[in-house]
């Protein structure tokens, strides 16, 4: 089967859309990539996604965003260009809201979707864990077990708006994995490059590469509660949002120090909060493959592998060769699975109290 996964993150930067092959043979799948397109928000809908998540939107706002959503999600798709004739799309939605185990929001109408694009759409993924007392998130792990299991134990990082891992022992079962988000990725660096520099993200690290880091500001922020709870935990702009990033910049902007030292303080978080939860929870861990805007962050990795040593740890840094792609072709993965009635939930990971078929299925 063909399927379309998109997918847009808490960057909030583009749509992915990933056509991906996908066959079984027993209970062994494989996901094969035939191509992927990424399509930058409109400067107007990507406005009125972060004003949603600022809570600074009208009613108005809220009613129009899920279709305009859809008709970008269909210009995306429609930009796109696939090998065979797909079959299914399966849609994330844009997170504006995580409340788990109350409740979650990915915008993006399903329904519309479906009928601009005369495809059957899945969607709406993370409500029937939620639902369960799960978190929701991270739902990426199945693939990542689908796709990365070997004989050596491994590492997924994801790092997006969000960080999040996968813990993969060695020919590990479904049963056997673990992940969490770990916490900020490039959200709180997005915001620092934005604020001081007006630049959306920190190209290859340099504004953080110049500058130094500020003790109390990285102090405070690894006070943050978040980082020290146990599992299962998932987290979102609700905690890490732009608000208290500007707060936090402002506290500790000095008119004597660089613009850069706060990229720089920030970056060390991001790098601090992800090996820490390595080293707590994964630390025989022989390799880590990183995907995510993060993992071109050539600045961010040398500070994670400086973390890994300093921790001593025994562990190999790569680049997954999919590393823009990998989260649409998890949700095509997802998508795949719902159409024929697998469970996409991993219940260890999410702490829901049984596997579920996720989502929800809009047909033409």
């Amino acid at each position: 089967m063909v399927v379309a996964g998109i997918m847009t993150g808490t960057s909030v930067d583009a749509i992915d859309v990933a056509f991906c092959e996908i066959t079984s043979e027993g209970d062994r799948h494989s996901v094969s990539l035939l191509s992927f397109h990424s399509l930058p928000f409109s400067d107007d809908l990507r406005g009125m996604i972060l004003k949603s998540m600022a809570g600074e939107a009208s009613m108005e706002n809220l009613s129009d965003l899920p279709f305009a959503l859809a008709q970008e999600y269909a210009q995306a798709f429609r930009q796109a260009s696939a090998s065979t004739n797909v079959e299914l799309v399966s849609m994330h939605g844009q997170t504006l809201w995580h409340h788990p185990p109350v409740s979650t929001w990915q915008a993006g109408c399903g329904s519309a979707l479906s009928a601009l694009l005369n495809l059957p759409v899945v969607h709406n993924f993370r409500s029937a864990d939620v639902a369960l007392g799960g978190q929701g998130a991270p739902l990426v792990p199945i693939f990542d077990h689908a796709t990365l299991t070997s004989q050596v134990p491994r590492i997924a990082l994801n790092i997006g708006g969000m960080a999040n891992i996968s813990i993969l022992p060695a020919n590990a079962s479904e049963e056997d994995v673990w992940a969490c988000d770990t916490g900020p990725g490039n959200v709180w660096i997005d915001v620092a490059s934005r604020v001081t520099f007006g630049k959306r993200y920190d190209t290859n690290g340099e504004f953080a590469r110049a500058g130094r880091l500020i003790p109390p500001l990285l102090q405070e922020c690894k006070t943050i509660p978040f980082f020290s709870m146990g599992l299962p935990k998932s987290t979102g702009r609700e905690l890490f949002s732009e608000k208290e990033a500007r707060r936090l910049i402002t506290k500790y902007s000095h008119p004597s120090s660089p613009l850069e030292d706060v990229v720089t303080t920030l970056t060390e978080l991001t790098a601090w909060s992800i090996v820490d939860h390595i080293t707590r929870l994964a630390p025989a861990s022989r390799e880590m493959i990183v995907s995510g805007g993060g993992s071109q962050n050539s600045f961010l990795l040398e500070r994670i592998e400086g973390l890994v040593q300093d921790a001593s740890l025994d562990l190999e840094v790569q680049i997954h060769p999919q590393w823009d792609s990998k989260e649409a072709m998890a949700f095509a993965y997802l998508g795949w699975r719902t159409i024929h009635g697998l469970s996409g939930n991993l219940p260890r990971v999410t702490g829901a109290s049984r596997p579920a078929i996720l989502g929800s299925i809009s047909r033409a």
